[in-house]
């Protein structure tokens, strides 16, 4: 398994590097006021640094793998097909990007009276924002190459916590997703976890239709196209609530909003799994990189976000954090409603 697992990595590693560096050379430079510098400057990790942090993450999750703790997916033929295609569409849409971030236009969408205004935007500047999906079908491309083939890795510490709480309460629980997005993470959710009763939702119907598409054989998942800090669901309806990259896409006062509504749906002694981005101080040799990130594209909510006590913010809704583990560029945090 480890032979596989290494070649597996190294494979996504190379084909999405060389995506972000072709991608970089070919941007218009980012532009630093040198008298004014911000705080990441001159303090940048290396590349050596990044790679050994890398390493370290794949490493362990090697390890997990071959104790069996959990399973990746399997590779198939229409996986190579969608990286190519993939591919294509990011290289096509990469001059539209780079003219938005030069402009600093990050708001030519439509107006949708459906949805909120924090939504509107064209998040890292990408094309049609999270409305479309176009959008969706390349957000997955967007988001590897962007961690240099290492983001479906990170998301998938998620499953730790779930895993020893599956084990002591058996397999058969309610299972909500809030973001949901694309779906590619419900994939690994439900090829490790069948029988668990998954209902995704996202704030985008388009994603959520991509979703739908994407998990098609899996006949048991429900879908719910609705806003995070209003969910359409009964209280303590629950076992499991997750999310994944969703929280430092929102304003602070969206993120207790729906820490609010996650308490209330989520049943008593109930775990609720936060993955995101680290914060400062979680890794000091990455802090300047959290810094550099709002900086270069478009996330406006994220510089609060990467300061935010989410522990204290979460205890006011009876939701006690119980596990905390980072995972290279990420963090999961386990809370249990108490």
């Amino acid at each position: 398994m480890s032979l596989a697992y290494l070649l597996g990595q190294s494979t996504k590693f190379v084909w999405y590097s060389t995506h972000y560096l072709i991608s970089f050379k070919y941007a218009t430079p980012i532009k630093i006021d040198r008298e004014n510098p911000p705080p990441f400057f001159k303090k940048m990790p290396s590349g050596k640094k990044l790679f050994y942090e890398m390493l370290k993450l794949f490493n362990e999750e090697r390890k997990l793998i071959n104790q069996k703790k959990y399973k990746i997916p399997k590779t198939n033929v229409k996986d190579f097909t969608n990286a190519f295609k993939g591919s294509f569409n990011f290289f096509m849409d990469l001059p539209k990007i780079d003219k938005r971030r030069t402009q600093n236009k990050f708001n030519d969408l439509e107006e949708d009276k459906d949805l909120p205004k924090y939504f509107l935007r064209n998040f890292h500047y990408q094309t049609d924002g999270y409305l479309t999906e176009n959008s969706a079908n390349l957000y997955e491309f967007q988001v590897e190459t962007l961690f240099s083939g290492s983001a479906a890795t990170m998301r998938r510490f998620s499953m730790i916590p779930m895993i020893d709480f599956v084990k002591s309460k058996g397999e058969n629980l309610s299972f909500l997703d809030i973001g949901t997005g694309s779906g590619e993470f419900i994939k690994t959710i439900k090829y490790n976890f069948p029988k668990l009763n998954v209902t995704c939702s996202d704030i985008s119907k388009a994603y959520l239709d991509v979703a739908k598409k994407k998990l098609k054989n899996f006949l048991d998942i429900k879908f719910n196209n609705c806003k995070g800090e209003d969910l359409p669901f009964k209280d303590k309806s629950f076992d499991i609530i997750n999310s994944v990259y969703l929280f430092h896409e929102v304003p602070s006062a969206i993120r207790s909003k729906i820490f609010s509504e996650i308490s209330r749906v989520l049943k008593k002694d109930g775990i609720f799994i936060l993955t995101d981005s680290l914060q400062l101080g979680d890794n000091h040799i990455l802090d300047p990189l959290l810094e550099f990130f709002p900086y270069s594209t478009h996330e406006p909510y994220y510089s609060k976000f990467i300061r935010e006590d989410l522990v204290n913010t979460a205890k006011k809704f009876n939701l006690k954090m119980y596990y905390s583990k980072n995972a290279y560029l990420t963090k999961t945090l386990a809370f249990k409603k108490i």
